[in-house]
């Protein structure tokens, strides 16, 4: 038992009472849902029903302690922030601040999720051009061919990259990037959604980011439909909401004022916020974000590198098994992906075995978080090698 093992057995007791029923590891689909947060979705679920509630005021209390959380979670004041339904609706804001400026070229690797491509590719009925630099062989972002695109391109307007590529587990260096682009004079857009509350990520703008947008479903333990974004705060005075909600207007805050049609725009980071917020899911989210900080950030991510460590051991001994995830953790999220020659069957051995995962470009991803065991972990290598003896390779 390591350091601080003893802390994630109580967590998984007290918050994840049913998550030995089975060994889930796809956290990079979606985390468990937390005790807390389902107390909280339980709370205003029954408000609803019964007509006695919730207080108006809880209305208010629930966003703010949302934006708090989030704003704890990246070191930002929580005006700074904005809460989404979604990654996808946070990107937008960054092509909303990008349309804002002259017409000119974005950057985005192969690989990237398309909730980081289609939303700019959006542009290019202004006269934008995106560009897919194209990934190495591995499928993983090739940072010389990147550089040297941003250097040779002479109206760069924007790089869009993941904080962790989904599909490869590549962690990437996002100060070196941001740099680059403060350089560039390019605006720097982080897809954050598969590598917030597994890596950490303070004071983006210390790092040259413009834009941090994520979904909170996957390993910030959230329900669907939960998100928040970070635009800089100099972006705020010229770029507008990309989609104009009554709930972003100073008017909003009094309903009596609601026929103020000439009200002004909330002056943080709310003027962007989307009107009919999922306020359970929101408290919700606000839970599970105090669980991760609770923890804290670093100490869950040396706690799922440790769990990983055996599938590393597993894979690189393995015929037939190719690693796709960098060997050095420096460079990892919290998943470990791996290529073999008929991962659906492999998935379906491990499904049988209630061992879940996912398979993603005809690769397997395994996903575990704070909830799972170093236990869990030795018995997924035991039913990997199981059906490598059955799968051919």
């Amino acid at each position: 038992m390591t350091p601080g093992s003893g802390r994630m057995e109580e967590v998984r007791r007290r918050e994840f009472p049913g998550a030995g029923d089975a060994i889930y590891l796809n956290a990079a689909s979606f985390g468990l849902l937390p005790a807390r947060s389902r107390a909280a979705l339980d709370h205003w679920n029954e408000a609803r029903a019964s007509g006695r509630g919730p207080d108006p005021d809880e209305f208010g209390r629930a966003l703010s302690d949302a934006r708090s959380a989030a704003g704890r979670l990246l070191g930002v004041p929580p005006g700074e922030v904005a809460l989404m339904p979604n990654t996808t609706l946070g990107i937008h804001l960054g092509v909303a601040a990008v349309a804002e400026g002259p017409s000119g070229t974005i950057l985005v690797s192969d690989g990237e999720f398309p909730a980081n491509v289609l939303p700019w590719r959006a542009l290019e009925r202004r006269g934008f051009r995106v560009e897919v630099v194209p990934a190495d062989p591995m499928g993983r972002p090739d940072p010389e061919r990147l550089a040297a695109r941003m250097e040779a391109i002479s109206d760069l307007r924007a790089l869009a990259l993941s904080m962790v590529q989904f599909g490869t587990g590549v962690a990437l260096p996002l100060e070196m990037w941001g740099a680059r682009c403060r350089a560039a004079g390019a605006f720097f857009a982080v897809d954050a959604i598969q590598g917030l509350g597994i890596r950490p990520l303070e004071d983006p703008a210390s790092l040259g980011i413009d834009l941090v947008a994520s979904g909170a479903q996957k390993w910030l333990l959230s329900p669907w439909g939960t998100g928040f974004a970070w635009l800089h705060p100099r972006h705020h005075s010229r770029v507008p909401p990309p989609v104009t909600s009554w709930w972003g207007f100073e008017s909003s805050l009094d309903f009596e004022e609601l026929l103020d049609y000439d009200s002004a725009l909330l002056p943080d980071a709310r003027r962007y916020e989307p009107a009919t917020l999922p306020i359970q899911s929101m408290a919700a989210m606000a839970r599970s974000l105090e669980l991760i900080l609770e923890v804290g950030v670093q100490r869950i991510r040396e706690h799922v590198l440790e769990l990983v460590d055996p599938l590393v051991e597993w894979a690189s001994e393995t015929p037939g098994v190719r690693p796709v995830s960098p060997e050095d953790p420096r460079d990892r999220g919290g998943m470990y992906v791996v290529e073999v020659s008929e991962p659906e069957a492999w998935a379906r051995g491990l499904s049988e075995a209630g061992v879940s995962v996912s398979v993603r470009s005809g690769r397997i991803r395994f996903a575990p978080h704070l909830y799972n065991t170093s236990g869990e972990l030795r018995q997924v290598v035991e039913v990997l090698d199981r059906i490598a003896f059955s799968v051919p390779g």
